[in-house]
Parts: C-alpha cells; structure tokens; sequence
C-alpha cells in the first residue's frame, strides 16, 4: 500500500513538470507559426535545419537530402513568398535589407482561382518570423521539395 502512495506522490511532483516543458515547447512553436503564414512543412524543415545546425548527424542529413532539400548552406532556406500584388520598390528594398535574396524573375501573378502571386527567395532560417510579420506577406511555404506528378498512371516503359 505504501508503494502506491509513494507513487502517487511523485506522479503529482514529476506530472507538473512535464507539462510545463510540453506547454514551453509549444509556446516556442507558437511563436514562430503565431500568424498562421508559414506552412507546416516549412516550419518543419527550417526546425530540421536548426537542430542540424545544433547537433550534426549525417543520417539527418540524408533525411534532409531525400526531403528534397538544399544542404550546401544549412543557414539558408528557399521559399515561396505569396503576396496579393507584385511587390513594390519599397518592400523589395525592405525585404533585401532582411537578408532576403529575391528572385524577381520568378514572380508569378494572381490569376483565376489563385488569389496570390508569389515568388521564390533565399531566406535567412532566423529571419523567418520576422518576415511573417510583414502586413503584405500573405503565406509562407518551402521552395525545397521533391514534386511527383498527381492522379494519372505511371509511364509505360517497354
């Protein structure tokens, strides 16, 4: 019987503990993703570059690789930056200043069904929430992905 209230006891010391940590690591996350703008599988891969960053391992590596992302420059991710209207003069110099480089020649417009153009750049990883919160950045995603074609059948090969 007294096995259980000893165990009973340090549940109620060690329970509160765990949860704080969880809550801290969720609060972290929140942080980053408070406005919703930066997808989950970006969100994903600059944390895999921070803990790559951190603590090296070459099978993460590998995993980081076969993700389809870029590991020549672990500081660095290529996104897509979705905008309701082609960035001006002003945001471009402003998005420059961050550390951003832009590839301008990429910009593709709202059309149809698509209301936001976007265009790929190189981001800084610890720049990544600071350019969340700019009023004229709708969404965030990774440029860094393997793409399969959707729907249809495979190639016939003789």
């Amino acid at each position: 019987m007294n096995k259980h209230i000893i165990l009973i006891i340090a549940m109620s010391l060690v329970f509160p503990m765990l949860l704080a940590v969880s809550c801290a690591e969720t609060e972290t996350e929140n942080q980053i993703n408070d406005n919703d703008k930066i997808s989950s599988q970006l969100l994903t891969q600059v944390n895999l570059r921070k803990e790559q960053i951190a603590k090296p391992s070459s099978d993460r590596l590998e995993l980081m690789k076969n993700m389809g992302m870029r590991v020549d420059n672990l500081e660095i991710q290529r996104i897509f930056i979705y905008f309701e209207q082609e960035p001006n003069t002003s945001q471009i110099a402003e998005l420059e200043a961050m550390g951003l480089t832009l590839y301008l020649d990429s910009w593709i417009p709202p059309v149809g069904a698509h209301p936001y153009g976007f265009l790929t750049a190189d981001i800084p990883i610890d720049k990544l929430e600071a350019l969340a919160e700019k009023d004229y950045v709708v969404k965030l995603d990774t440029a860094e992905r393997n793409l399969e074609p959707q729907g249809g059948s495979k190639p016939q090969t003789e």
